[in-house]
């Protein structure tokens, strides 16, 4: 085919001295670009580094050649506009009913998990700032762990993002578990792990979605980690020990749950130990004890419910860290908030990002 010319009528006015394509509304053409070479820059701004997608991606791809920075402020300014959608309690498409997974009862189950990660900071002059942890939120339909016959570990996923309050990261995370059809489960199951006002967050996200069960789980390898730190306070020298003690205990999460283990460590004579070594203990019975309404491993997995927040962490590094933590990136706080959403916008389902596109070609 040949080339395709089209000649835009331009209006100048003297007076405001501003001039004007009277076309561009029609054709939703928005700060001189085009729909498609808006979402192919958004795209790529959210795949790769800005010089890396101006300077190598896209002129191989697309042929076009634009400047590192065009290719950040569109991405931003477009994940700027889906934060804010967001923010006001929306989001993209029309809301569908997922084929909600079934554990080992029979019973529709619907998963929804939190968690935050680090992301560097700069400050004014270019200069290094502390960081911030945007948060990650995600409803998901993971593939039974019952199931012989295995499939995509994930089958739906849905996820928010950003540098905001607990509550706000909630609520959206509550629209998108409306759009989703979480209220057609017959279980909700949160997961996270042991981090002040998670439990609650997702309690409130979900609260009065409809399901006659609501089951809030404490991430297995979280409980792990508080118990490999008192094994290597006890044992700092005797790793075979450490690591004994670590299965014996895992074993029994999984066979007797929180209590029986609880009881366990309590019931260890420590009298010869060192300070150190009973201030260990009495922090990880401390832990335990905040959480074991949540430690009910054994029936968990009877169940066949996930109880590892494994899928929300590999999150963390999808939407973010692969992106956004590449080696001497420094990000502000408003270009944090936009690229995690554009992100997150597009590691969920694809659908989303089509309909992104469709209701809002010009960005």
């Amino acid at each position: 085919m040949g080339e395709v010319v089209y000649e835009r009528a331009y209006y100048y006015c003297p007076q405001c001295h501003r001039g004007a394509h009277p076309a561009d509304a029609e054709l939703g053409v928005s700060h001189h670009q085009t729909p498609a070479t808006r979402e192919v820059l958004a795209l790529m701004g959210v795949l790769e580094p800005f010089e890396e997608a101006a300077r190598r991606a896209l002129p191989k791809l697309s042929g076009l050649n634009v400047s590192a920075s065009t290719v950040q402020r569109t991405a931003e300014a477009v994940g700027e506009e889906v934060a804010q959608t967001r923010a006001a309690g929306q989001t993209f498409g029309p809301a569908v009913v997922w084929d909600w997974n079934r554990d080992a009862e029979g019973r529709k189950v619907g998963y929804v998990a939190l968690d935050a990660t680090a992301v560097p900071q700069q400050g004014p002059r270019a200069q290094r700032a502390e960081g911030r942890m945007p948060w990650v939120a995600a409803v998901f339909n993971p593939q039974p762990t019952h199931e012989t016959v295995r499939r995509r570990r994930v089958w739906d996923a849905r996820y928010v993002s950003g540098l905001m309050s607990l509550p706000d990261i909630g609520r959206q995370l509550r629209t998108e578990c409306r759009a989703a059809g979480l209220s057609e489960v017959d279980v909700i199951v949160g997961l996270s792990d042991g981090g002040n006002g998670l439990e609650n967050c997702l309690r409130e996200a979900v609260a009065g979605l409809g399901p006659v069960e609501i089951a809030f789980i404490l991430d297995f390898y979280h409980v792990s980690e508080h118990l490999l730190e008192f094994a290597q306070a006890r044992w700092p020298e005797d790793a075979q020990a450490r690591q004994q003690a670590l299965e014996s205990w895992r074993g029994t999460l999984k066979q007797r749950g929180g209590r029986s283990l609880y009881e366990e460590l309590q019931a260890l004579d420590l009298t010869p130990s060192p300070a150190p070594v009973r201030e260990a203990r009495q922090g990880l019975l401390g832990y335990l004890r905040n959480n074991l309404h949540r430690m009910d491993y054994p029936t968990y997995l009877a169940r066949g419910w996930q109880i590892g927040s494994g899928m929300i962490e590999s999150a963390c590094k999808t939407v973010i860290c692969r992106r956004m933590k590449v080696g001497g990136m420094r990000w502000r706080e408003r270009g944090t908030t936009a690229l995690c959403q554009l992100r997150a916008l597009y590691r969920s389902e694809t659908t989303l990002w089509t309909n992104y596109w469709a209701r809002n070609p010009a960005g």
